[in-house]
């Protein structure tokens, strides 16, 4: 049996043999579950087999692919009729990708806007923004505004906000990148046979060791303000794929989005976390 939480009542004993026991599976299947991280002893993923469990612990045992941590509640910044936007974490995929099927925003909003009992809503994304970047993040609750908002976004239509905390104190107040940028292995770079690209950036804060910049993409290339960034001199903490300086994470925020809709814009904002 797999599932709830249960009071372990035997003698002490290892884990793998508890697990067995109460799962009524086999030793060597309970070492699988517990290398799975399916089993919680005293609501703490174990996977030491050898671990002893004793009268009035905690165990549960989750199912034999393990059993995933629950869904972080997510920040709402704005919800419509039609569309739902969250502050997204930085670390959390947008949506589904081949390299990650699971843990992402699409699914954690998905089962945060499930009644209990209900079913499921269907959420459309219509952008995405890199994992490791933080802050507004757009869905659509209807396919009408998903058609809408997925080609307002193709067509640079909305208008993004983007703070970046970034290396060295740049020379001027504001400036442009216009850069071309092609791809390499995953990577953005500054080609002239690329396609055009325009940044807008200006100092928000001087810091000791950094600076705090406010860039608004004009274009809509893959990693356009980290590669443009860093070919001017300032790449973005955190950002190991183009050399910026050590730091916990991206520092950088989608701050804020506007969206043109029929009744008028909408500004939404996601708090600085830096």
């Amino acid at each position: 049996m797999t599932g709830g939480e249960s009071v372990y009542a035997g003698p002490p004993e290892r884990l793998d043999r508890a697990v067995a026991a109460v799962a009524e599976v086999s030793r060597t299947a309970a070492r699988g579950l517990i290398a799975a991280g399916a089993v919680f002893l005293n609501r703490q993923r174990c996977k030491v087999a050898s671990r002893t469990v004793r009268p009035g612990d905690r165990l549960r045992v989750g199912s034999a692919i393990g059993e995933p941590p629950a869904a972080p509640l997510l920040s709402i910044l704005y919800e419509a009729a039609d569309v739902v936007a969250i502050d997204k974490p930085a670390g959390m995929p947008s949506a589904p990708t081949q390299q990650a099927a699971t843990g992402t925003a699409l699914a954690a909003l998905t089962a945060q806007m499930t009644a209990p009992g209900g079913s499921a809503p269907r959420l459309w994304v219509v952008h995405r923004l890199d994992a490791a970047t933080s802050g507004v993040l757009v869905f659509a609750t209807t396919q009408a505004a998903a058609a809408e908002l997925s080609e307002a976004f193709r067509l640079q239509r909305v208008r993004k906000r983007y703070l970046a905390l970034v290396a060295a104190a740049p020379s001027t107040a504001e400036g442009r990148i216009e850069l071309a940028l092609g791809a390499q292995r995953g990577r953005a770079v500054v080609e002239a046979s690329g396609r055009a690209a325009l940044t807008l950036w200006r100092v928000r804060e001087r810091r000791a060791t950094a600076t705090l910049l406010e860039v608004e993409p004009q274009s809509g290339r893959m990693h356009q303000i980290r590669v443009h960034l860093a070919a001017i001199g300032h790449p973005i903490l955190g950002d190991r794929l183009y050399d910026g300086p050590p730091a916990p994470r991206l520092m950088l925020h989608a701050a804020a989005v506007t969206l043109a809709r029929a009744d008028g814009d909408v500004c939404i904002e996601a708090p600085a976390p830096f």
